[in-house]
């Protein structure tokens, strides 16, 4: 999937990117229906990441986004949103944010998400290509989300082919772009780009009226997130039409850690209840 707008060209090779590093306060950031994750790195259409689209009669698809629920410390809270509906469920491997949990967890967490559906990412913001493939292999983790300048440089680094990307880029408070998004004349890079607020996890949002997605390449499409809660998802996907949705503090509950399996359930009906076009020919 391509997005349109102004952006560079990139070999495979260590580029010179210009980023925001970001303070993660609690993680990142998808189908509402189900999607498949298998692990063989290929290209999507768009109504394949979906799941069942219906037929919009206007040359294009009525599509619900899926869902990512990230931030999770538990594996309780891990089944709650995989049963509720969502497709990836997040946990903060990075061990400064305060929603950050060990490999012994994430792999409890990741195996809870498996059993009820979902697939589970681990979200890395400074470890290099070597710290992100063990937690990876060691916590059980196929997807890793790249949120900061460190972990985004692992994707030139060596990180295995093998790992699913998720490639973050930072928005300002008026909705531009401040991280610089790698491209290869080969082909997509990365599986997923999510596009977040300057502070990853702070629960703060940004001009989504504003707010023009940069050139950029990714096999599976491209996530919303930052700032959304179960109150205003359905205006955000009214004036913007990303792939997938993800929420971290807007599902938290009053500890601002632990998810509260009612803002889960609110969210994931939220989204169920607004209705994407999205063409696809």
């Amino acid at each position: 999937m391509m997005l349109h707008g102004h952006g560079c060209a990139l070999a495979r090779t260590p580029p010179s990117l210009h980023s925001v590093a970001p303070r993660l306060g609690d993680g990142g950031s998808m189908c509402v229906g189900r999607v498949s994750f298998g692990r063989r790195r290929r290209s999507c259409p768009v109504a394949a990441l979906q799941g069942e689209g219906m037929g919009s009669g206007s040359g294009g698809t009525v599509e619900r986004p899926f869902v990512k629920m990230c931030g999770i410390t538990s594996a309780e809270d891990a089944a709650v949103a995989a049963r509720a509906g969502a497709s990836l469920i997040g946990m903060i491997v990075w061990p400064k944010s305060k929603r950050s949990v060990s490999v012994g967890l994430a792999r409890e967490i990741a195996a809870a998400a498996r059993e009820n559906g979902a697939e589970p990412v681990g979200v890395f913001v400074d470890e290099s290509a070597q710290e992100i493939e063990r937690a990876c292999r060691d916590a059980d983790l196929g997807i890793a989300q790249l949120h900061g300048d460190g972990a985004r440089s692992s994707l030139f680094q060596g990180l295995p082919e093998s790992l699913k990307v998720i490639y973050v880029l930072h928005a300002d408070k008026n909705g531009v772009i401040q991280t610089s998004f790698p491209r290869s004349e080969s082909g997509p890079l990365v599986d997923w780009v999510l596009v977040d607020s300057l502070q990853g996890g702070s629960g703060e949002q940004f001009d989504w009226r504003n707010f023009q997605a940069p050139s950029m390449e990714s096999r599976r499409g491209w996530l919303l997130a930052g700032g959304l809660t179960p109150s205003n998802v359905a205006t955000a996907l009214s004036l913007v039409t990303p792939n997938a949705v993800d929420v971290s503090s807007g599902i938290a509950g009053s500890d601002g850690i632990r998810k509260d399996p009612a803002r889960i359930h609110d969210f994931i009906k939220a989204v169920q209840n607004s209705s994407i076009i999205a063409n696809v020919g």
